[in-house]
């Protein structure tokens, strides 16, 4: 499988790829983008500098390093939705960046990709997890608009990809893999991740009340699950026992989060990713390798794997 990793300076592309990433994106703020839209949400869903590339000449020398190793670069436009202000500057801004070479664009906005596809059949359009594609007839409403690809949200069981999967056989699909993991659905979330600490909402202690009794006490415990991510660092997201399966279910790309964290984590996460894709194809047995899974979560991040961080809840083992 494809190992996908961010990137958010030009430094970093050859550690990169050279510790086994075969894709990189980013995202890139244009010039005046801010002072025009500052009201608006980000063009990339990242609003702190760190995790942007910082001028159209650094995406551009970030294009020939990447490249010249015969890798490929998409640029990240995930917002939702643009307003019609937004679209004139926008598709300035993709002119300018399909003109430098790029090679794919994610996006989430469905009117956004009618225009592109039609404007730039060549350029390979990714379906980002923003556009909320949990099941194949979602699917194919991105499909008939012109994608190319889709990133599965990251909530759906391996069994479920593998089924939307094989209704699109024409379509390549990616999965998340490391860190960033999420207790919400990411496409229908209207938390801002603004705080210049970093600290996301779901990482914030917060009281849930029911509105109603709920006389079968179930409830309770999907409200304590839901707090229970305050006390998550979901910066240690893991799906590494999975990728046995999610090679058998056709997925294409593992990818990486970490728009914005630094050189040394992303290539940490790249090292450990290739080590476990490569051992994936040994055969190994799925219990040996969920065991070695878990142990290289222990390694990496300085402590257990919980059903929180999985990924892939329905691969997790206490007796690991």
């Amino acid at each position: 499988m494809r190992i996908i990793s961010p990137v958010d300076q030009l430094s970093e592309v050859l550690p990169l790829l050279n510790a086994g990433a075969t894709e990189l994106y980013g995202g890139y703020v244009p010039s005046g983008w801010s002072d025009r839209f500052s009201l608006y949400a980000s063009i990339n869903q990242r609003t702190f500098d760190s995790a942007q590339i910082g001028s159209m000449e650094e995406l551009t020398a970030i294009l020939e390093q990447v490249h010249a190793r015969d890798a490929r670069f998409s640029l990240t436009l995930n917002a939702p939705f643009y307003t019609d202000a937004q679209i004139p500057a926008l598709l300035d801004y993709i002119a300018e960046a399909v003109s430098i070479g790029v090679d794919g664009l994610i996006l989430a906005d469905l009117g956004l990709l009618r225009q592109i596809r039609k404007l730039y059949p060549q350029i390979e359009l990714h379906a980002s997890t923003l556009a909320h594609l949990a099941n194949s007839e979602a699917v194919a409403v991105y499909v008939d608009a012109g994608i190319d690809r889709v990133v599965l949200p990251r909530h759906l069981p391996v069994a479920e990809m593998a089924a939307i999967i094989k209704r699109h056989p024409g379509v390549a699909f990616d999965a998340f893999l490391l860190i960033g993991n999420c207790p919400n659905t990411e496409g229908l979330c209207t938390f801002h991740h603004s705080s210049p600490d970093k600290i996301w909402p779901c990482e914030i202690p917060y009281t849930i009340e029911a509105v109603e009794a709920d006389l079968s006490g179930a409830l309770q415990g999907v409200i304590e699950q839901q707090m229970s991510w305050s006390r998550s660092n979901r910066r240690n997201g893991c799906g590494l026992c999975a990728i046995p399966a999610l090679e058998r279910g056709g997925v294409f790309g593992l990818k990486l989060v970490g728009r914005g964290a630094s050189t040394a984590m992303k290539v940490k996460n790249v090292l450990l990713a290739a080590e476990f894709d490569r051992l994936a194809l040994t055969g190994l047995m799925d219990d040996l390798f969920q065991k070695k899974a878990h142990a290289a979560h222990r390694d990496r991040f300085g402590q257990d794997c919980t059903v929180n961080l999985c990924y892939y809840p329905e691969f997790f083992n206490h007796a690991f």
